[in-house]
C-alpha cells in the first residue's frame, strides 16, 4: 500500500512539474520555430529541432539557475540542435531548390524584387554563418551575445558574420 501511495505522489509531482514547464516554455515555441526554420531551412526539420529542444530543456529544466535567462537558455539549446542536425546530415537534399544550384548558370528568378536571389544566397551560407546572421540581423543580438549563444568565441562569431556578409554581397552583386 505504501509503495502505491509513493508512486501516486511522485506521479502527481511529475505532472505538476511538467505543467509548470509547459506554461514556462509555451510562449517561446513560435520564436524557436522561426529561429530553427531560418537555420535549417526546412519546416519538418525545424519542427524536429524544436521538439528536440523541448525534450532537452525538460531533461535539464532543474539546471536552469536563473529563470530570467530562460529565453537565452532555450535559444542556445535550439541553436545547438540546429547546428548538430545540419552537421550530421550527409548529402541529403533539404532544399527542393538546391537542384537549381547544380545547374550551370541558372537564370535568377525575379519574384518580389530580389527576394528569391537573397533566399538562394542565404541558403548557400554555412549553418554557423546562417545562425550568426539570423541572431544578429533578425533578432538583434550583439556579436558577443551571438558568440555566447553559439558557444564560440566572439572572434569566431565576428568571422562567421563577416564571411557571411561578404559572401552575400558578392552573390547579390554578381550579374
Amino acid at each position: 500500500m505504501v509503495h502505491s501511495v509513493v508512486n501516486v505522489k511522485a506521479s502527481a509531482s511529475l505532472v505538476g512539474e511538467q505543467e509548470a514547464f509547459e506554461r514556462a516554455v509555451a510562449p517561446e515555441i513560435d520564436r524557436l520555430f522561426g529561429l530553427a526554420l531560418t537555420i535549417v531551412g526546412d519546416r519538418g526539420e525545424a519542427e524536429d529541432v524544436v521538439q528536440e529542444t523541448m525534450l532537452s530543456a525538460w531533461r535539464r529544466w532543474s539546471q536552469l539557475r536563473d529563470p530570467s535567462n530562460q529565453s537565452a537558455w532555450l535559444t542556445r539549446i535550439c541553436i545547438n540542435h540546429c547546428l548538430h542536425r545540419r552537421r550530421d546530415l550527409v548529402r541529403r537534399v533539404l532544399w527542393p531548390h538546391d537542384r537549381w544550384l547544380s545547374v550551370p548558370d541558372p537564370r535568377p528568378l525575379r519574384l518580389d524584387g530580389r527576394l528569391v536571389e537573397v533566399d538562394r544566397a542565404f541558403r548557400r551560407l554555412s549553418p554557423p554563418q546562417r545562425a550568426v546572421v539570423t541572431l544578429h540581423l533578425y533578432y538583434g543580438f550583439t556579436v558577443d551575445e551571438c558568440a555566447a549563444l553559439l558557444g564560440c568565441r566572439p572572434g569566431t562569431a565576428r568571422s562567421h558574420l563577416g564571411r557571411a556578409m561578404t559572401k552575400l554581397r558578392k552573390e547579390l552583386t554578381d550579374d
